[in-house]
């Protein structure tokens, strides 16, 4: 969005007393030099984030000119109407100089920057990843450390919980993963295919694009979440949690991007072994909890569909989907769970539980 020059000020004398005193007695050594009273040309209020426009209506073409924050003297701008965003709240004073040989004129503004909405929000940002160790997969590489425990991809505020054993083979919680591999891999109607192709995401990467940077998720609930606490929340116990900064900061949940996974993806589709083909009145879905800075587990909870057939088709997104979880409110861990229509009463979903996310963001209070 732009903010163009909106309100003029009533006040002359800020701006011309500013402009003599601060900056321009230093322009010159020479006090015969054809400089023009300074001229307060108004006032214009923004937000962060936001470009300001502001057209002086002047355009000599034999003049040149500057735009300069009066404060730090930063250049801003060496066109005749200025565009510049500014990322930080306050007032700023402006000068604009323009220049015809040896014939200089003046022009002050104010910007009034008031912060945006999302002026503290963090919002997880994976475009710097080291993967120079990764391991090489289909379409990218994924983290080195998926089967290392006592590892966990840490990003920002953000921690990511990853459990793993390198003797069976095993891990859950959370990777990273850049491939753009969404294709199937369930050969003959089997899941054997799957285990060497566990990092792509129907979306073929992160928000960022094809091959950027994302989370995969695994959901390794038998022996966590299943016996788990339902009232207080635990590391230990959980498969699939992110803590959120510290506890001396607070942070309310905003928003996060969710993916599907090509496993349960093709899974629901054509069964794979494990789990069969959807049918009318199925279901795959992951609900997001929220923890609060005494350890409570929060009563109020987000769900999102990865796969619906509750209504005449399935419905399975292969694009990311930004999910509202402002319910959450304010949170010092978010965690996951999954459920399937699929499924057995005794070992759980026979749906493939995995799903992909980026781009979680909090509001820091």
């Amino acid at each position: 969005m732009k903010k163009h020059f909106l309100k003029f000020s009533t006040s002359l004398l800020l701006g011309i007393t500013l402009l003599t005193t601060s900056t321009f007695t230093s322009c010159s050594n020479d006090d015969t030099a054809p400089y023009s009273v300074p001229v307060f040309n108004g006032q214009v209020e923004s937000i962060t984030f936001d470009e300001v426009v502001i057209d002086p209506k002047i355009n000599n073409p034999n003049a040149s000119y500057k735009w300069i924050d009066n404060a730090s003297q930063e250049v801003l701008s060496t066109q005749p109407i200025l565009r510049h965003t500014f990322n930080k709240p306050g007032t700023y004073k402006l000068v604009l100089s323009e220049q015809n040989g040896s014939s200089y004129q003046y022009f002050t503004y104010n910007v009034v920057v008031s912060k945006s909405y999302d002026y503290n929000y963090v919002t997880l940002d994976l475009s710097d990843f080291d993967f120079s160790n990764a391991i090489e997969t289909l379409g990218g590489k994924y983290w080195e450390n998926t089967y290392e425990g006592g590892t966990y991809v840490e990003s920002q505020i953000f921690k990511f919980s990853h459990t793993a054993e390198r003797s069976w083979n095993y891990w859950d919680g959370f990777v990273t993963s850049n491939s753009n591999d969404n294709t199937s891999h369930s050969n003959n109607g089997g899941s054997e295919g799957w285990l060497s192709y566990q990092w792509g995401n129907m979306a073929k990467g992160g928000l960022k694009g094809e091959g950027t940077p994302y989370i995969v998720g695994y959901w390794g609930y038998y022996m966590k979440d299943w016996q788990a606490n339902k009232e207080i929340f635990s590391e230990e116990e959980r498969s699939n949690w992110i803590k959120i900064g510290d506890k001396s900061d607070s942070y309310n949940a905003i928003s996060i991007a969710i993916a599907n996974h090509p496993w349960p993806y093709w899974g629901n589709l054509n069964g794979d072994g494990f789990a069969r083909a959807f049918e009318k009145g199925d279901y795959f879905k992951i609900t997001i909890h929220g923890v609060g800075k005494d350890n409570k587990i929060k009563p109020n909870y987000v769900t999102h569909y990865l796969a619906d057939y509750r209504g005449d088709k399935l419905i399975m997104p292969e694009d990311w989907q930004i999910i509202n979880i402002k319910e959450l409110g304010e949170v010092s861990y978010i965690f996951f769970e999954l459920d399937s229509t699929d499924a057995d009463p005794t070992v759980g979903p026979n749906t493939a539980v995995y799903f992909c996310i980026d781009g979680l963001t909090v509001d820091k209070q």
